[in-house]
């Protein structure tokens, strides 16, 4: 401001020529100042490696390429791109609410193989030997050992989920968590109706339980606790079984188990009591009492309870090959409705190891199923 009312000034003085000169000086002093200040501030922020994006930011973006750019015209987004000036009403995305399921843990002893590639073969021995007394000079009779091999049947297995592109678009959702979420309960479903459900299922994967015919009753009442013990007793005296027995229930077998006392009279505890069931572990899940409905094929309640037996050691638990997820947001069926399809594929097995056990002939050993019988009340 002071040069520039110095330079109105016609005729200047020795003084004012020497003060228009160091402003001059000044000014040129600050300028080269500010320009390697810009300089510097320009190639830090080059440097400066980019903000590392979020799992959620990175599938966002590969659902919007998806989409393709020149496949949608965005119109009317407002100014600078701010759907906000253009007068739209922001959505405030909240967490969502979850949907309720219970029974979906997996037991004792089953273990889950991932990414099984190729045919995998377990060789089963059926019979076995057995000395013979004989005469000092009488041959002894040739025995045979039979041999079969277990092989897994898997079968695809899957699912498919249309997201709207609304929500694609919206910075404040949390896309893959969501899809992620929605993908892990509906494998821990899956698994769960497969490996507990008596339906009868028709594809090739089958859980131990699957169109089990019943082993006998276990009353539920006073003698609860020797009752479980001898069951599962007689179902464990076969020689070959190892680690402990799972023992599944449903929550109201459950509730009742740990209000009956081990025993009558006796300052023992309960039959259910820190998270043992007569103390074996257990597994508590409504899918054991499930069937398969002959109207709609869907699971339906059995008409009575049951507590069931399993040694999962025994129980081959398999996801075969990779898990590939695939993306449709251009195809006439999701784009017409502004949906982008996010679709899971792979494959499963389910495997009883011990259908050939101790001579079995394709029936399982290391399963079994009881009803649950109310012990009659008493009259005096």
């Amino acid at each position: 401001d002071r040069l520039g009312e110095l330079s109105e000034v016609r005729e200047l003085n020795d003084a004012q020529k020497a003060e228009v000169a160091q402003l001059e000086r000044e000014y040129k002093t600050v300028s080269r100042q500010l320009e390697v200040a810009i300089r510097e501030a320009q190639a830090a922020a080059l440097a400066k490696p980019a903000p590392k994006k979020t799992a959620a930011e990175s599938l966002r973006e590969i659902l919007k390429d998806a989409r393709g750019a020149s496949r949608e015209i965005v119109l009317g987004t407002g100014e600078n791109g701010d759907v906000r000036s253009s007068g739209a009403i922001a959505l405030d995305i909240k967490d969502m609410i979850p949907t309720l399921n219970e029974g979906l843990g997996l037991p004792k002893g089953a273990t889950l193989v991932s990414g099984v590639i190729g045919d995998e073969v377990w060789p089963v021995s059926l019979d076995d030997a057995e000395i013979e007394e004989v005469g000092e000079t009488v041959p002894l009779t040739d025995q045979d050992l039979t041999f079969a091999n277990i092989k897994p049947t898997s079968a695809r297995a899957g699912l498919s989920i249309v997201v709207s592109n609304t929500a694609i678009d919206n910075a404040e959702f949390d896309l893959l968590g969501f899809v992620q979420q929605k993908f892990t309960l509906a494998l821990k479903k899956y698994l769960a109706k497969k490996l507990y459900s008596q339906a009868q299922w028709t594809g090739a994967v089958k859980g131990p339980f699957s169109g089990l015919a019943k082993t006998g009753d276990i009353t539920i009442g006073a003698d609860s606790y020797k009752n479980i013990l001898k069951a599962v007793a007689k179902f464990s005296d076969k020689g070959f079984f190892e680690g402990d027995v799972v023992i599944i229930m449903d929550r109201e077998t459950e509730a009742e188990l740990k209000a009956t006392p081990l025993i009558q009279g006796a300052a023992g505890g309960f039959v259910v009591q820190n998270g043992r069931c007569a103390g074996y572990p257990y597994i508590v899940t409504h899918y054991l009492n499930t069937t398969l409905s002959g109207s709609t094929g869907a699971l339906e309640p059995t008409a009575k309870k049951y507590i069931a037996f399993g040694y999962f050691e025994w129980f081959a638990l398999q996801q075969h090959g990779d898990v590939r997820m695939t993306i449709d947001a251009t195809s006439q069926a999701v784009a017409k409705k502004n949906l982008t399809a996010v679709t899971l594929n792979t494959a499963w097995s389910m495997t009883d190891l011990s259908k050939y056990i101790n001579g079995a002939n394709n029936t399982t050993q290391a399963f079994a199923l009881y009803e649950v019988v109310e012990e009659e009340p008493t009259t005096e």
